[in-house]
């Protein structure tokens, strides 16, 4: 694989043709909770969090963006069920942060709280 170089391609995929420990860092905020049509795009959140795992150098980072659906006035935790799979398959977890976009994903009509930490 180049360096520097952007690859496009399904995720497990590209990451299968990389060396371990060959990524020093990695952003990525991946489809969660359903919470966007993807036209029938699925993916196996264990598989990449494991091959993940495997291509990040020893002190490299990930960065999980993802949030949770609320159904029935309760989130779903699947950022924190997720949390817990990175643990259980040798990642540390440095930091948990909540952060404000720009303005709001809800229109001013619409009463929606927004979270700010």
């Amino acid at each position: 694989m180049k360096v520097d170089y952007i690859e496009q391609g399904d995720c497990t995929q590209v990451m299968k043709a990389l060396s371990d420990n060959f990524i020093d860092l990695t952003v990525t905020s991946p489809p969660y909770d359903n919470l966007r049509n993807y036209k029938g795009y699925t993916w196996n959140f264990e598989e990449v969090a494991k091959e993940l795992y495997r291509v990040t150098k020893q002190g490299g980072v990930l960065v999980w963006v993802v949030d949770d659906a609320t159904i029935k006035g309760s989130e779903t935790g699947t950022s924190f069920k997720q949390a817990l799979f990175f643990m259980s398959i040798g990642f540390n977890l440095h930091d948990t942060m909540i952060y404000m976009k720009n303005g709001s994903q809800y229109p001013e009509r619409v009463r929606c709280y927004t979270k700010l930490h």
